[in-house]
């Protein structure tokens, strides 16, 4: 199986307040990418997908169930369905992410 080229331009883009463009969707993944504009936060909401961000570019705060961590370019973090979550970008470039969901539950930390 395989399908065309996406890209921001061509890819579906989300109905929230950040920019954001869903790249691919199968029954159990999704492929997006999250750009935060400098001083931009998301809304604190709880997702039920396994998640796994990767910063593109720039820097940002991610806050998991109250506990903070900074990521920088080339950085990732898994976060696990279920916790409560929001990202917000205090520096002075634009954060860019990419955002791979889950629903599988064999997932694990090698």
């Amino acid at each position: 199986m395989f399908q065309k080229p996406i890209s921001t331009h061509t890819a579906t883009k989300l109905p929230i307040e950040q920019e954001a463009w869903l790249f691919f969707r199968f029954d159990d993944l999704e492929v997006i990418r999250l750009r935060l504009a400098p001083g931009e936060r998301m809304e604190n909401h709880i997702n039920d997908w396994r998640i796994i961000f990767y910063v593109l570019r720039g820097a940002g705060s991610l806050e998991v169930e109250g506990l903070g961590f900074e990521l920088k370019e080339g950085q990732s973090i898994a976060v696990e369905a279920g916790k409560q979550r929001f990202w917000s970008n205090p520096g002075n470039q634009a954060l860019e992410l990419l955002v791979i969901k889950t629903r599988k539950e064999n997932v694990r930390d090698i």
